[in-house]
């Protein structure tokens, strides 16, 4: 299957700019919990959205392929970090166009320090976005459904390579079209009762290492002595014969 090339800028997107509003709401809601002193960036959407509210000190710039603006040039699933050297890592829609999600992922792992932090966005492909994907003229501006990832699966991938789900959102329940009747709908209802339609979502994860104790060995349990009762026969005392006999 051959992906989608990632877009440069957020305009690329069916409504980039709506999703680039949403997102930093979430992201300025999640800042102040984050903490630490390197955040790396992976591709041009991860560059537009600003963690400003966070307690991060230095923000870095990492691009797959040649664009303005960026501090490093590289693959994400090689990145260019010492590991447990970063201590967050922002993929927006960054899996969505890469046809080796779980190297990169594995790769954030890696680089991450423990308690680092992790945020993913993508789009959900059973909700109307997935159906857009399939339509011609609007395709263009969104990754093909075989590459959108369920925030399900993803959440599983996360589990298995040790990472906890702290927060996770959803927003875009119009399909990303505007339809003012069916959006005021839509909003009003479907967050509540069947958030895994909407068409965005956002993960934020946290790398977890916990140490292990030896437990110490403990020494063998002694049987413990069962009273009963002794019967012994003198052995000067002739054998009792039975009075039958």
């Amino acid at each position: 299957m051959q992906f989608t090339t990632t877009p440069s800028q957020w305009s690329q997107v069916l409504r980039g700019p709506y999703l680039v509003e949403q997102l930093q709401q979430r992201l300025t809601e999640w800042g102040p919990s984050l903490f630490g002193f390197s955040l790396v960036k992976v591709d041009p959407l991860s560059e537009a959205l600003s963690l400003a509210s966070s307690r991060l000190q230095q923000s870095v710039q990492l691009n797959q392929h040649q664009h303005d603006g960026a501090d490093l040039l590289g693959a994400a699933t090689a990145m260019p970090f010492a590991p447990n050297s970063v201590d967050a890592c922002l993929l927006a829609h960054v899996l969505d166009y890469n046809e080796h999600r779980h190297d990169i992922l594995r790769e954030a792992e890696i680089t991450l320090r423990d308690d680092g932090w992790l945020i993913i966005t993508g789009f959900n492909p059973y909700s109307c976005a997935g159906l857009l994907s399939l339509v011609p003229g609007i395709n263009k501006k969104l990754p093909s459904w075989r590459q959108m990832l369920a925030p399900g699966r993803l959440e599983d991938w996360l589990r298995l390579l040790g990472f906890e789900v702290m927060q996770r959102d959803y927003f875009g329940f119009t399909g990303l079209l505007e339809i003012p009747m069916l959006g005021a709908v839509r909003r009003r209802l479907y967050p509540h009762y069947c958030p895994s339609l909407a068409s965005v979502y956002v993960i934020l994860a946290r790398k977890r290492r916990y140490p292990l104790t030896p437990l110490r060995s403990r020494p063998p349990v002694r049987a413990r002595l069962q009273p009963s009762m002794a019967c012994q026969r003198h052995p000067h005392q002739p054998a009792r014969r039975d009075q039958a006999e």
